[in-house]
């Protein structure tokens, strides 16, 4: 028998490659050959970040002189006198008529509270009513549209007859009707059909009842009503003089919009088109004072009493607020005075009014802004909740998981927690929009939980959601990084602590935690990258409310809507026409959204640094 023949072993890749002696082309070992593979995938890597600064850079380095040019000609064309005038006397207007009206509100519910309730209860039942039974109500339509006989009608209209006497005894009456009125209520209810246009009998005679005691309760609070008129007509003689005036200024920037499209267009000669603007600023200073003047009105008009204690907290208000809108009328009056519509915007002008402008204002026909202050207060206050959810959620487990967990415990926690890095944020986003949202809002109706700041909330669609589910995405990343920076201490500091005497919980936190300290707080980092640059969440769930948050609320604060430098340009960049102001506005908060990640990236990177061991 022919002996066998045997085949040589196959020998591993990595030795064959990175042997000294062996295959060379053109003096080009293998080991150099790999090690030039990767020192130029590292290259491209190098190469694609500054393609990316250039790019960005390209496209918003033109943003400045652009909106500089754009300021200037707010400026010069009167436009910024207006605003200075219109927008903080509107502000404060809004402020001290709406407490005016709640509280007028609350005191007119001490007396018609009850016939408002019933009329109220009375057109919600109907609603629901008509609700059940639409089907019925349908069918009847599409009999009354195609102009069928007389005789063809009886029988949805008792169709329709019998489905709402179903529905009208099948919904629970409020308490606030009498059975007798409920009685009379079911029976209008027959005559609920298509054709029939007016308000039931019953309905009629609540809105009357309710009319009756509306105006006999403002008659009793009559001095409250006049401070309310008082309030909403004080700046009625100040807008009548801005009206011409906002028109001017519009004419004035519109054509010198048209001359910088277009060099046929005449010249516009600013002092000209300012003088009308210049001229009226004394008959605009006295009706500021006016202004002034009728707020002082409207305060001493004020009740001394109330029937409601909601009121009298609002009116508190009201009697602080109104002394610090005259002080603010009075600054009005100096910048009036002190503006000059002549001085040129300067290139720094522009350059504060972006990095701390208040208003994100696109789009509009008066001017637009570009401040992204409100975008930064929401990417930031969102990426701080994510934080304060994901910090002690992923160091909790990677200290459990590399230091208390069996093998078999370790096989199962580590893949669940990374498994959640593969969840498409559109998913998340889906979840936070028809499960969280509506989650959190109903929980902040509870009674029980009326005391927390913010509750009970309105809007479903908040920082408080946009960061649970940020704070989701954030802590795989974090549990990973904590968790190797906890497996990277060196044995020796465990047995060492061990043999002084501490015991396994002692030994954890006092020196394994520690040390791996720097490595945590670089997971964390690394974190808030991660949150700080996510787009598809923020987009759909944090509300997107271009407003700096109202922190007066205290902590409540993170339940209001907001938007995010994110979610601003992925919402508006495809939109809008290329090289605009507005296109290079958002590569501007593209940049500043560059320079945010490579900032906390060095700042993880500092503290990873750490973590090396020194070289001997």
């Amino acid at each position: 028998m022919s002996p066998v023949s045997q085949q040589p072993a196959s020998r591993p890749l990595g030795p064959l490659l990175l042997r000294k002696k062996g295959f060379s082309l053109f003096g080009i070992t293998r080991a150099s050959l790999v090690r030039r593979f990767f020192s130029a995938m590292a290259s491209v890597a190098i190469i694609v970040l500054v393609l990316i600064m250039v790019f960005l850079l390209r496209d918003g380095a033109g943003f400045l002189s652009t909106y500089r040019a754009s300021l200037d000609v707010y400026r010069k064309s009167g436009m910024e006198l207006c605003d200075l005038l219109e927008q903080p006397v509107r502000e404060m207007q809004d402020k001290s008529t709406s407490l005016l009206r709640r509280a007028l509100a609350h005191e007119l519910a001490t007396l018609t509270g009850e016939a408002k309730q019933r009329r109220d209860a009375v057109v919600v039942l109907i609603g629901k009513v008509q609700a059940m039974s639409a089907p019925e109500r349908a069918a009847l339509e599409v009999v009354l549209t195609a102009s069928a006989p007389p005789e063809t009608l009886a029988d949805p209209r008792d169709q329709l007859r019998q489905a709402t006497s179903r529905a009208a005894m099948s919904i629970p009456i409020p308490s606030v009707l009498s059975s007798r009125e409920v009685e009379q209520f079911r029976r209008e209810l027959a005559t609920l059909t298509p054709e029939n246009t007016e308000l039931l009998p019953m309905l009629t005679a609540l809105e009357a009842e309710f009319a009756r005691q509306d105006t006999a309760a403002r008659a009793q609070f009559a001095p409250l009503s006049a401070a309310v008129a008082a309030c909403e007509q004080a700046p009625a003689a100040l807008y009548e003089t801005l009206v011409p005036l906002h028109k001017h200024a519009r004419n004035t920037k519109e054509l010198a919009q048209k001359r910088l499209s277009s060099r046929d267009q005449p010249e516009v000669h600013f002092p000209d088109q300012l003088k009308p603007i210049l001229d009226a600023r004394e008959t605009l200073l006295t009706r500021l004072d006016d202004y002034g003047s009728r707020l002082k009105q409207a305060q001493a008009a004020l009740p001394a009493e109330t029937r409601s204690e909601e009121a009298a907290e609002l009116l508190a208000q009201v009697r602080e607020l109104l002394p610090e809108q005259a002080v603010q009328t009075a600054g009005i009056r100096e910048k009036v005075l002190e503006w000059d519509g002549m001085h040129t915007v300067s290139m720094f002008h522009a350059a504060l009014g972006f990095c701390f402008g208040p208003h994100w204002i696109t789009n509009s026909p008066w001017q637009d802004f570009y401040g992204v202050v409100p975008l930064l207060t929401g990417s930031v206050l969102i990426s701080v909740i994510a934080l304060l959810i994901a910090t002690p959620l992923s160091i909790a487990a990677a200290v459990y998981t590399s230091q208390f967990a069996s093998d078999r415990e370790k096989e199962y926690i580590k893949p669940v927690i990374e498994f959640i890095q593969a969840i498409p944020s559109i998913v998340l986003g889906f979840i936070g929009i028809a499960l969280l949202g509506d989650l959190i809002k109903s929980v902040s109706h509870w009674p029980l939980l009326a005391w927390l700041p913010g509750f009970p909330i309105e809007e479903r669609l908040n920082m408080f959601n946009a960061g649970c589910l940020l704070a989701l995405m954030a802590v795989p990343t974090m549990f990973s990084l904590a968790e190797d920076a906890l497996n990277s201490v060196p044995q020796s500091y465990a047995a060492a602590s061990e043999a002084l005497g501490a015991t396994k919980l002692q030994t954890v936190f006092r020196v394994i935690v520690p040390a791996a300290l720097s490595g945590i707080l670089a997971g964390i980092l690394l974190g808030l990258g991660r949150v700080i640059g996510e787009t598809m969440v923020v987009l759909l769930v944090a509300g997107n409310r271009i407003a700096i948050p109202d922190f007066g609320d205290g902590l409540g604060v993170v339940f209001q809507p907001a938007h995010t430098l994110t979610g601003i340009i992925a919402q508006e960049l495809g939109e809008v026409s290329r090289g605009s102001g507005h296109w290079q506005a958002l590569f501007m908060v593209g940049i500043l959204l560059f320079i945010i990640s490579l900032v906390v990236n060095w700042c993880a990177r500092a503290f990873a640094r750490r973590l090396e061991t020194p070289k001997s």
